[in-house]
């Protein structure tokens, strides 16, 4: 069997480099000096030269990262050490947020969760303590201006028609009947009364499935990027479709979407969404991890296991992010009692009404296949729309230190215009723009039922904006990202988007050495 075909040119997978030696996150060394560029992200020890030691003091992440706790939040931005302790009763924001991200270099997720103010940076310089010496993982380049433009162009689109960028409104009425509709379907495929043919029965648990999924790519997803509204008490609708309505937890999400995945998309060994080590993972997604026969066939197997990805988050909200506090690669700060309790009592409340209630009041006949199938379209759902836009032949991969471990194909070279000089490739936005893939921009249905995750790119790049206002400012985003020759790639639907995710699982699955793929030299 061959996987299907997509006519987009496959990527080139480069040749796998040797390796550097393992980091030891625990006892890392200060980097030097000045070493330039490392393969695409830029490693350097970061101190203000025109300053005297008398009169500034360097910190090390080791040392920043044990100040993790409200009671002493320290974070890094743009190489500078702050202790912001005294601003968390009085950050817009909350104190989440601040707990979350205490104690790490949060440069690329302060500037993606305030994208249309430059106030912050003058807020948080009031509570600078010293300069930061070493890198918990390699820093990108910074900003020659594209991202700069990005924020600007796209506030002054909001400020010129007066729309919130966080308008939670949008997000409410879809809830409210997804909610409803949830409650129809669910009544009507556990209550006694309900229909007694197990063909509909097993379309309505497909479309609970469904339903289960939606409200997380919504107004949860919104919430999480603190993109729903403007307080905490906004963002706790988010927490309560998570925690409550699908049995998951925020605090696990958070620590795995927020922290890893959405400021290192893509970097082996950091990006808590790849795989975690060289070996005893069933997914081979970099060329860096060994081969093993059973890979050949990942293509097959992979999209029928994602319909597991429910049950999965579930378990690893005791197993990593409460249990071993660790999320993948990304550390997890102290959890508190309240945290805990809240996570035991919402799994105790979503079992409550998804087994008690059919099985103990209700008796609802053949529950558990019924449950199973409910659980399993969930998964799916949710793994199908998030794995095509990042694990795809039309994405980048790099590793932890740097290097360019899958090179995304370029449609046509593009050059700058309008006196603007190319970004360097290094640069945080212009990896967001080549680690992600969109599509099917013309079809609604596709963006609603994946809360716009077709809209890939802007969302990593202006998460803190509500995906409702996505498919307006896209242009926005396309026309300076091609002003820089920075090519944004657009797929013309969700099929080719699968091929070629399909096509990526298919190629690196056959050879134990990294691949080419088929056709290319």
């Amino acid at each position: 069997r061959r996987p299907p075909t997509v006519s987009a040119r496959a990527p080139r997978v480069l040749r796998r480099p040797s390796r550097a030696v393992p980091r030891d996150r625990g006892s890392m060394a200060p980097l030097p000096e000045l070493v330039g560029e490392v393969d695409g992200l830029t490693r350097r020890r970061v101190g203000s030269a025109h300053l005297s030691a008398a009169e500034t003091r360097t910190y090390t992440w080791q040392e920043v990262a044990k100040h993790n706790t409200l009671d002493s939040v320290w974070v890094s931005y743009k190489g500078k050490v702050y202790d912001v302790t005294g601003f968390v009763g009085s950050h817009p924001g909350g104190s989440e947020v601040l707990h979350l991200m205490a104690g790490r270099d949060v440069t690329h997720a302060f500037d993606a969760h305030h994208p249309f103010t430059f106030k912050p940076e003058k807020v948080i310089a009031k509570y600078y303590i010293g300069e930061l010496a070493t890198h918990e993982f390699p820093p990108y380049a910074p900003d020659s201006g594209m991202y700069r433009e990005i924020r600007e162009r796209v506030a002054a689109y909001f400020k010129e028609r007066n729309i919130d960028s966080r308008d939670p409104w949008p997000g409410i009425w879809r809830s409210v009947g997804m909610m409803v509709t949830a409650v129809v379907v669910f009544t009507a495929l556990h209550a006694p009364w309900g229909p007694q043919s197990m063909l509909l029965r097993a379309g309505l648990a497909v479309a609970l499935g469904c339903l289960q999924a939606l409200p997380l790519v919504h107004v949860m997803h919104d919430s999480s990027h603190m993109a729903f509204g403007h307080s905490e008490r906004w963002w706790t609708v988010g927490r309560f479709f998570m925690d409550v309505y699908a049995g998951c937890n925020m605090t696990s999400w958070h620590n795995q979407h927020i922290v890893g995945h959405h400021v290192y998309t893509n970097v082996y060994g950091v990006d808590p969404d790849l795989p975690k080590a060289e070996t005893g993972d069933v997914r081979r997604l970099v060329t860096r991890q060994r081969w093993a026969w059973v890979y050949r066939y990942q293509w097959l197997y992979l999209p029928v296991l994602y319909g597991f990805l429910g049950v999965m988050m579930r378990v690893q909200d005791f197993t990593e992010t409460f249990g071993a506090r660790v999320n993948g690669p990304q550390r997890v700060n102290p959890i508190s009692a309240a945290a805990w309790a809240e996570m035991l009592l919402t799994k105790v409340v979503w079992a409550s009404f998804r087994l008690y209630l059919p099985l103990a009041v209700w008796h609802t006949a053949y529950f558990w296949p019924l449950f199973c199938l409910t659980e399993y379209v969930t998964g799916l759902y949710l793994a199908f729309n998030f794995q095509v836009s990042h694990v795809s032949t039309e994405c980048e991969f790099r590793g932890e230190d740097g290097q360019l471990l899958c090179e995304a194909p370029a449609r046509a070279p593009l050059k700058p215009r309008g006196g603007r000089k190319a970004p360097s490739q290094n640069e945080w936005a212009v990896s967001q723009v080549r680690a992600c893939v969109d599509f099917a921009h013309d079809s609604w249905f596709v963006t609603f039922q994946g809360g716009a995750l077709n809209y890939q790119i802007v969302h990593h790049l202006l998460p803190g904006c509500s995906q409702y206002h996505y498919p307006a400012i896209t242009p926005i985003v396309i026309d300076v990202c091609r002003d820089y020759g920075v090519e944004y790639k657009v797929l013309s639907g969700f099929w080719e988007a699968w091929c070629a995710h399909v096509r990526l699982l298919y190629v690196l699955g056959q050879r134990g050495e990294p691949a080419e793929f088929p056709g290319m030299g």
